[in-house]
């Protein structure tokens, strides 16, 4: 076995399953493809070491895959498993082994018919969540993983928050990704299912475009955009119908009860509005 736990080589196990490769690392862990005792191939994930060491971070990990049992939907991805390993918390998701659609944007923007198809199919996992009581909390291109057969779904709820509990954060805490968050999250407060809509409406301008709303910011001016400045409308710039640019802004708009109530109705009117109704 390494001298470090989170960081695993080929041929290591953790409880049961026989690492393959290392996947990809994130703020939160690392992710590993791995092979259980049935030779199911699987995506392991620890928590780095040091935020293992983390009482409110190690909560929140733990709680990931609590909330994944919840729920059982053809466009979120199931926990398997989940143990420990040397001190080290982990757990085990279905593979989904094409990449995410981060992965997928590298490569350029999707036509409109994808884009529209990729964010409904997540809009379906995420109303999936809303229904069983969760917010996702981390809407992003790198939470949406596609298959073999460029299904859309999506993952990594360690941000989500149970309606009926505590969100596991520090006061004043802001959780997410710079590019995608709503304004409510950003100012710490309470959020609903109408941030993750908001959210998704981002993905979707990256979708579109290939870069996400505020792009031409950094750092905290991109939180203030999201704060204060109007939502862009990508139709002005970009060849799209600008019915669609009107939902995208729509669903951005500052004040959640402003938005689409769920992440199905802003998929609904996006398709609507792009005339493939």
């Amino acid at each position: 076995m390494t001298d470090r736990p989170e960081e695993l080589g080929p041929g290591d196990y953790v409880g049961p399953y026989r690492i393959e490769s290392e996947l990809g690392v994130g703020g939160m862990g690392r992710v590993y493809k791995a092979h259980g005792p049935d030779g199911q191939v699987v995506a392991l994930k620890m928590v780095k070491g040091d935020l293992a060491m983390d009482t409110v971070f190690r909560k929140r990990f733990e709680r990931e895959a609590r909330i994944a049992t919840q729920v059982t939907h053809p466009h979120v991805v199931p926990v398997l498993d989940t143990g420990e390993h040397d001190g080290i918390p982990y757990l085990t998701q279905r593979f989904v082994g094409s990449g995410s659609l981060a992965d997928r944007l590298e490569r350029g923007p999707l036509d409109v018919p994808t884009a529209l198809r990729i964010c409904a199919e997540t809009a379906a996992g995420l109303d999936a969540l809303c229904s069983a009581g969760l917010v996702h909390r981390d809407v992003k291109p790198g939470n949406v993983l596609l298959d073999e057969h460029d299904t859309a779904y999506i993952t990594d709820f360690g941000l989500a928050k149970d309606s009926q509990g505590s969100v596991l954060t520090r006061p004043g805490q802001a959780l997410g990704s710079l590019d995608y968050m709503a304004p409510e999250q950003i100012r710490g407060e309470e959020v609903a299912g109408s941030a993750d809509v908001y959210a998704l409406a981002c993905v979707m301008t990256e979708c579109l475009t290939g870069s996400p709303p505020f792009a031409d910011r950094q750092g905290m001016r991109v939180l203030w955009a999201h704060l204060q400045d109007d939502p862009p409308d990508p139709s002005e710039k970009h060849d799209l119908p600008k019915a669609l640019g009107a939902v995208i802004v729509q669903a951005m708009q500052k004040e959640p009860e402003e938005r689409p109530q769920t992440a199905g109705e802003f998929a609904r009117l996006a398709k609507a509005a792009a005339g493939l109704d």
